[in-house]
């Protein structure tokens, strides 16, 4: 058996003694799986060769590199809140390799050389595949298309304002109608501005017991229902962000069955908590759309399970603890994420028995990926071995103190999470490593020389 910094300079080794959780195969299975040049050479049943170079997996999950569509990296221009190697840092921590970084940067990503310039940063940092979306319009202040053609020739993997909606129903034709030439993914964040402006909280019980205005699901919904109806004029592949309702689940299934073009994701914070969660006033639970009702965190749940939503995303927000310290209506809306969002939802979906792991991590991992398009999130041979190492029994208490995350803005705090990772290997180099020495936890991080080498 090798060690881990032997396996990291070699061509070609095994990582076995590993339960192989292959999401689209859909299935579990004692295995082994080969490494060469960093790439899937072989993904067996049964022990590796006795006589190839081995690591030993100890009996852990192995599935593939966890896949975020839904990253804000805050890098140019918001570096006291997260950077691209912070942030890199924090998806290896999670079991994430590949993660869409939204454009709402300063200056907005809305040109090719910031496009350029985030791909390079992210490949100088090595610790995740950092993929540039690119502004709808210029500045995303929704008024004038951005350059979309030099984004995507840049690299930009799709196109979105989030953080804020387009409102200009005009715009967001021509951006679909644009993409569709060269079939780009449109992503909408989906709000209604006109209803939602000034809100704090979910309209309804709550936010009338706590004196904070509230944010109806309307103001999701009506506008998922605008972005639906325009990717059926325009035949462009939308995907919807961060849904947070049950009406925005039901708009999408039949979008669905209409055969369009539309996919849709939601985040761990929705799936765990509900609009009591505020009662107390934490700020680490605002969020853009906010945490809603009990009902609704249910329909998103029987939209994952029926397969109507295609991904968990963690829509990953940094903000600072002085942002974050002060009274409700002030604190900036989103919380962090890439730390937890495997634990999460396997608490959520697996424990519960509600999911089988193959179908849970094909939520974070193949169907993710396939939406971006490209091999990210897959265990066939010939892709990249992306890989994530993890005990899905294991429990953890979750710390803000402990992320490697600039931010600490973690919804999660002091909960009990069961399932965390163990290793996280991009190209066949162990990024990540967690270890347990005489009892003390150790942990390792260590850039991808292929990605470092490919940057200088």
């Amino acid at each position: 058996m090798k060690n881990w910094l032997e396996v990291s300079s070699m061509d070609r080794w095994w990582v076995d003694n590993v339960k192989v959780v292959d999401p689209v195969a859909d299935r579990v299975f004692d295995g082994s799986l080969c490494v060469q040049d960093g790439l899937i050479a072989e993904l067996r049943e049964g022990p590796a060769p006795e006589d190839a170079p081995r690591l030993d997996g100890e009996g852990l999950h192995l599935a593939p590199g966890l896949v975020d569509l839904h990253v804000h990296l805050r890098e140019p221009g918001f570096e006291e809140k997260e950077t691209i190697e912070s942030g890199s840092r924090s998806a290896a921590r999670g079991g994430v390799t590949t993660l869409c970084a939204m454009p709402n940067t300063n200056p907005v990503c809305d040109d090719g050389p910031r496009v350029s310039y985030i791909l390079e940063r992210s490949a100088q940092a090595g610790f995740a595949k950092v993929l540039p979306v690119g502004a709808i319009t210029r500045g995303s202040e929704g008024r004038e298309l951005a350059d979309l053609g030099e984004m995507h020739y840049e690299g930009a993997c799709a196109f979105s304002d989030d953080g804020r909606p387009v409102s200009d129903s005009g715009v967001m034709r021509r951006a679909m109608e644009l993409g569709r030439t060269w079939d780009a993914l449109i992503m909408s964040h989906s709000e209604e501005r006109s209803l939602s402006e000034g809100g704090q909280v979910h309209e309804g019980a709550m936010s009338a017991k706590l004196g904070l205005e509230g944010i109806p699901r309307e103001a999701e919904s009506i506008a998922v229902d605008r972005e639906v109806r325009l990717s059926r004029l325009t035949g462009a592949r939308l995907h919807l962000c961060h849904l947070s309702s049950g009406s925005s689940v039901e708009i999408l299934r039949r979008a669905k069955a209409d055969g369009l073009k539309v996919t849709g994701e939601t985040t761990p914070h929705y799936l765990l908590l509900d609009d009591s969660a505020i009662e107390g006033y934490d700020t680490h639970k605002k969020m853009n759309p906010p945490i809603r009702e009990k009902s609704d965190q249910e329909a998103l749940v029987a939209g994952l399970c029926d397969g109507t939503l295609d991904a968990v995303a963690t829509d990953h927000a940094p903000h600072t603890e002085i942002e974050k310290n002060v009274e409700f209506a002030y604190a900036p809306f989103g919380v962090i994420g890439l730390e937890t969002s495997l634990a999460a939802v396997l608490t959520r979906l697996y424990h519960s028995k509600l999911m089988e792991l193959p179908r849970v991590l094909a939520l974070m991992s193949s169907r993710p990926g396939a939406i971006l398009g490209g091999n990210a999130g897959s265990l066939e041979p010939g892709s990249p071995a992306d890989l994530c190492l993890f005990d899905p029994e294991e429990e953890w208490l979750v710390r803000a103190e402990d992320m490697a995350s600039r931010s600490r803005n973690t919804a999660f705090e002091g909960m009990t999470l069961r399932g965390r990772v163990r290793a996280t290997f991009l190209n066949g180099s162990p990024v990540y490593r967690r270890t347990m020495d005489e009892g003390k936890e150790n942990e390792v991080f260590t850039p991808a020389k292929r990605m470092q080498e490919s940057a200088s």
